[in-house]
């Protein structure tokens, strides 16, 4: 895939021919990796072409928040806009970025379009300003309901969202939802016992509406 390839993909064609083509770097990833931070701080965005990976948000409180990112994101980008004019000592959060498959990577640095002049620059920043903000709508929408909702309430209405479950192991699970792996574990022994979800390999699934609605009733107030 080449650059101008990445740009047509993610709607950006107004950048095709202008310089910030020299700035994106196509790299091949391996299983393990940790993307070095300060090249990430470099660069901030990517596109992910291939593969998954995954952010660790390191709180000033010491806790972590992870977030998982398929083939098609665009990791990043609200992080790199909210930190451009932000000295570093006042930022609230640290990132580390995991490849936890074999991935291909582009490196995007769309915050340096706000530096450079071409024609439908405009454009370009409507999209920018878009994906951010509908990148951080998300993540403050999983936040907000992680704080409204139990570990167990949320986990079941991220199932009914979803339907099928298959991110992988439970510790995988555990991660994407940042759920205590304990907690996570403990829940679904109970919801498969009672028959009200199904486990078949990495997939969970719902396995009887009707015993999942009656066991949603404990819920109420």
């Amino acid at each position: 895939m080449t650059v101008a390839d990445i740009l047509h993909k993610i709607n950006f064609e107004e950048l095709i021919g202008t310089k910030f083509e020299d700035l994106i770097s196509i790299e091949k990833l391996p299983k393990g990796t940790s993307i070095f931070y300060e090249r990430f701080k470099k660069f901030n965005t990517y596109f992910l072409i291939k593969g998954k990976t995954q952010h660790i948000i390191y709180t000033p409180e010491g806790g972590e928040f992870y977030r998982d990112f398929f083939e098609g994101d665009i990791p990043g980008l609200s992080f790199s806009l909210s930190n451009r004019n932000t000295p570093e000592r006042f930022r609230p959060f640290d990132v580390d970025v995991i490849v936890k498959e074999d991935s291909i990577i582009a490196y995007l640095p769309l915050e340096k379009t706000l530096d450079l002049e071409f024609k439908g620059k405009a454009a370009v920043l409507e999209k920018i300003i878009t994906i951010g903000v509908e990148d951080h709508f998300k993540e403050f929408n999983h936040l907000l309901l992680k704080s409204i909702y139990s570990d167990e309430e949320f986990f079941i209405k991220y199932l009914e969202n979803h339907k099928v479950l298959n991110i992988g192991t439970s510790k995988e699970i555990s991660e994407h939802l940042n759920i205590n792996l304990r907690t996570l574990q403990r829940l679904l022994k109970k919801l498969i016992e009672e028959k009200v979800i199904e486990k078949t390999g990495t997939k969970i699934f719902i396995k009887d509406q009707f015993k999942l609605d009656k066991y949603k009733k404990k819920f109420e107030k």
